[in-house]
Order: C-alpha cells, then sequence, then structure tokens
C-alpha cells in the first residue's frame, strides 16, 4: 500500500468520524446556546462560543467534501484495476458519492441559523 493510498483510505474513515461529532455539536450545541439566551438571559456567553457554530458547520461541510473526494479517489482506482465497468454502475457511484456533501451542506445550513439568530440575541441582551 502507498503512502497516498494509505492516506485517503484512513482519512476517509477519519472523516466519516469528524463528520459525527461536529453534526452532534450542531444538534446539541446550537440548542443548547438557544435555550441559555432565549430563556435564561444568559449574560455569561460569550462572543466566541456564538462564532463556534459557524465552525462546527464548516468543520462538517469541508469534512463531507474531503470524504466525497476520497471516496471518489478509491473508486477510480477500482476503475483503473478493472477494464470493463458498465456506464450505469459509474453513475450509481457518482450519485452516491454526492449524498456526504448535501448532508453536511444541510448541516452548514442549520448551523447557519443557529449562529444567526442566537448572534441576534446575543447583541440584543450585552447591549
Amino acid at each position: 500500500m502507498s503512502m497516498f493510498e494509505y492516506l485517503f483510505t484512513t482519512l476517509g474513515g477519519f472523516t466519516i468520524l469528524l463528520i459525527g461529532v461536529s453534526i452532534l455539536g450542531v444538534f446539541i450545541y446550537g440548542p443548547y446556546l438557544s435555550v441559555q439566551l432565549y430563556w435564561f438571559k444568559n449574560k455569561t456567553i460569550k462572543k466566541t462560543n456564538i462564532d463556534s457554530m459557524i465552525v462546527l458547520g464548516v468543520v462538517v461541510f469541508i469534512s463531507g467534501i474531503i470524504n466525497q473526494i476520497a471516496g471518489m479517489i478509491e473508486a477510480l482506482e477500482v476503475m483503473i484495476k478493472t477494464t470493463d465497468i458498465s456506464p450505469q454502475l459509474v453513475m450509481g457511484g457518482i450519485i452516491e458519492s454526492f449524498k456526504t456533501p448535501v448532508l453536511c451542506a444541510f448541516v452548514l445550513i442549520i448551523s447557519l441559523i443557529f449562529w444567526h439568530f442566537n448572534k441576534k440575541k446575543w447583541e440584543l441582551i450585552n447591549l
């Protein structure tokens, strides 16, 4: 196994783990911040806590793209080794490769929504 193959096969598994942890972060930390700001009007929350929602969303999105690239490289390596591949099989693989980045884009949008509303409420509380 070459260094390139090792990096991308390991990276594919690592990005799935990173995506899962970041999605959990968005869906647990986002509502937690909202509850603290809207119900308890907690003034101890800092702006960096609010901005972490953007960071989590971007980490999810970039990890999804890296996962897609790792999967496409693996698929292309299989296509190089196998000479007789049907076009339907190739198109099915391409469609499959876009599912993770689309999910990650939705999570990014959700994290941006949490960030926007929490930032506005934080600014009102801390004026």
